[in-house]
């Protein structure tokens, strides 16, 4: 392999001084192999504890697995926990295809067990994304700093927990280290050829994927190769282009109009609505009666977004900024980092050698990785769920921590100069993350790796272990095993993770409406009609906000037939309650779905 100073037409000399420790690597050495063999063991070691049971299959995964059950039924790309098994336009197939592909392999659609087939394809796949990582390091770094920083990204707490669920993130990492090794190391049309394939998989995994061809046309202009960018932007436009001309046929379809019930596809339903939709149309999705979002709401939260940047491109190359006390609390040391500013501190730092890395490889022309990266983030700042970013980040760790330890090794050596000692700068930050990621790991593992235990279909009880299975979750699945028993289709659920309740059931789950007005919110109900409301505390979404008030002032059409309590995630906190109420007789006049939405609400009692 050509050095990069090589391949990218860079000054070896500033090469050097910005790499300082770099060694570059000619070619695959028997040290390299070694360094591997640790990796994997390191993999599997931390793996062991979470091999047993399926896949994390809560919040979005059950969507992922609900379109994998549809596409491996040849049903097309629905939703079929919806009544009447709606078309799904948020989220690229990709990562359905694959579930298809494991139900098409066992012949089962059983979510326990194709997901436990799907959890071991999860494991091949993080061994994966960190021995791509360590490959996209050591094309840059010295054997031992690739390694530290593959280290880094192993042990962190979200490259842990994405791997646990049935999202796409940690296979869209690997997708794009692929994609940017190719690019980087490959010549010749086989090597575009594979790239071009490598990022339209990834765009099929998560939309933000255009951010990766983005870069790869960017590229090629800078590099002043125009007749390379038009093949690339040609290529790129390829799945954007189908993807969106999929949706516009959905939207754009007479089925879309003729909805189930009155709130299916409501802005605020954002399962059932394309990502544009929830991006741009509301404030805030989870709380339409903010209201609709203007041009001023995008451009603010926009602006606060991109003041959070720093310190959220700190916790993705080392933790959390909640986990950094945490350790300290859980094993009372007699110094707990109680006061928040030198969390946001150590964050900002080392965001700041983040930035300070991407803008190091700018100014060394090496385009693609910095301009992907700022393409990503730009995205990420345009959306309203600023608690989503450790999520939207962890893909993009490798980066971050290549540009980290970038800048590291440049301050090292200012720090370093016209002194004697052995320690510098970037070990000492190095040491310091990996330390306070394996505290994390051990409070994870022994206070967040909780016990599941449900009824399967079949009616047998399953135990495993999930991280973060609060009590919520536990009181939420005792109430499906309690449905199990007592409802039967056409029965509709109504609850605050449709998806998986379906899965767990098989009955029709829809989302309840996120309406203030408890009238409007029981017409609303009355459409689907819902026969079973789940009311709950803690989840990702609190039903019990919008849907408290329903059963309040409508006592004599709810019925209270299940009823369980939660107990506090943190001392002091009140118990929550889990409730289950069941419809007394019918809707008085069912809506009239013929109508436009805004009409059938005004007019159902």
């Amino acid at each position: 392999m050509e050095s990069l100073s090589d391949t990218q037409g860079i000054n070896p000399t500033n090469e050097r001084i910005a790499l300082r420790d770099r060694e570059p690597m000619t070619s695959w050495s028997k040290h390299d192999t070694i360094v591997c063999l640790i990796l994997i063991a390191l993999m599997i070691v931390a793996w062991l504890p979470r091999f047993r049971g399926p896949i994390d299959l809560r919040w979005d995964a059950a969507v992922y697995y609900i379109l994998g059950s549809s596409i491996a039924d040849g049903k097309g790309y629905r939703l079929l926990n919806e009544p009447g098994d709606i078309q799904a336009i948020q989220y690229p197939p990709a990562l359905p295809f694959l579930v298809a592909a494991h139900q098409w392999g066992l012949r089962s659609d059983d979510p326990i067990i194709v997901g436990q087939w799907l959890r071991r394809s999860s494991f091949a796949v993080f061994c994966g994304f960190i021995l791509a990582t360590y490959g996209l390091l050591r094309h840059y770094l010295s054997l031992r700093m690739a390694f530290a920083g593959t280290a880094i990204c192993l042990f962190h707490m979200y490259t842990y927990f994405m791997s646990d669920l049935l999202f796409p993130e940690v296979l869209y990492g690997l997708t794009t280290i692929a994609f940017l090794l190719c690019s980087l190391r490959g010549r010749g049309r086989v090597a575009s050829a594979i790239a071009a394939v490598l990022g339209m998989t990834a765009f099929g995994l998560r939309t933000i994927g255009i951010a990766l061809l983005a870069a790869w046309v960017i590229e090629s202009i800078f590099n002043k190769n125009l007749k390379q960018a038009g093949i690339r932007f040609a290529i790129a436009l390829v799945p954007l282009l189908t993807w969106q001309t999929y949706i516009a046929s959905v939207v754009g379809g007479t089925e879309y109009g003729r909805v189930a019930y009155a709130y299916q596809r409501a802005t605020y339903m954002f399962y059932n609505v394309s990502y544009a939709n929830n991006v741009f149309t509301l404030k805030d999705s989870f709380a339409p009666e903010a209201g609709a979002a203007s041009f001023p709401d995008v451009a603010a939260r926009t602006f606060q977004n991109v003041l959070q940047v720093p310190y959220s491109l700190g916790e993705a190359v080392s933790a959390k900024r909640e986990l950094y006390e945490l350790p300290w609390k859980f094993v009372h040391l007699p110094f707990p980092l109680s006061t928040p500013w030198p969390v946001d501190v150590a964050l900002l730092v080392l965001g700041g050698f983040v930035l300070g890395g991407m803008l190091l490889h700018l100014i060394q022309r090496q385009w693609i990785l910095p301009i992907y990266v700022g393409l990503s983030l730009a995205a990420m700042c345009l959306t309203p769920w600023p608690g989503q970013f450790n999520r939207y980040l962890m893909p993009l760790a490798p980066f971050l921590i290549l540009f980290m330890l970038s800048a590291l090794l440049i301050a090292s050596g200012v720090v370093r100069r016209g002194k004697t000692g052995s320690v510098t700068l970037a070990g000492i930050v190095i040491s310091s993350v990996l330390l306070q990621q394996l505290l994390n790991l051990g409070v994870a593992y022994a206070r967040w790796h909780q016990p599941v235990t449900y009824r399967d279909l079949q009616g047998d009880t399953i135990h495993y272990r999930l991280f973060f299975y609060h009590d919520a979750y536990r009181a939420f699945d005792a109430g499906l095993d309690w449905l199990q028993d007592h409802a039967r289709p056409p029965d509709v659920l109504a609850g605050s993770m449709p998806h998986w309740m379906y899965l767990r059931t098989r009955l029709k789950a829809v989302m309840p409406p996120f309406e203030p007005d408890p009238m409007k919110a029981q017409a609303l109900l009355d459409s689907v009609p819902v026969t079973y409301l789940l009311i709950d505390e803690g989840l990702a979404v609190d039903t019990k906000r919008y849907m408290g008030p329903v059963v309040q002032q409508f006592p004599h059409r709810w019925e209270r037939v299940y009823v369980d309590s939660i107990a506090p995630e943190r001392p002091g906190e009140p118990r929550g309650e889990f409730a289950i109420y069941r419809r007394i007789g019918l809707p008085s006049a069912p809506a009239d779905m013929s109508m436009p939405p805004s009409e059938r609400e005004r007019n159902t009692p």
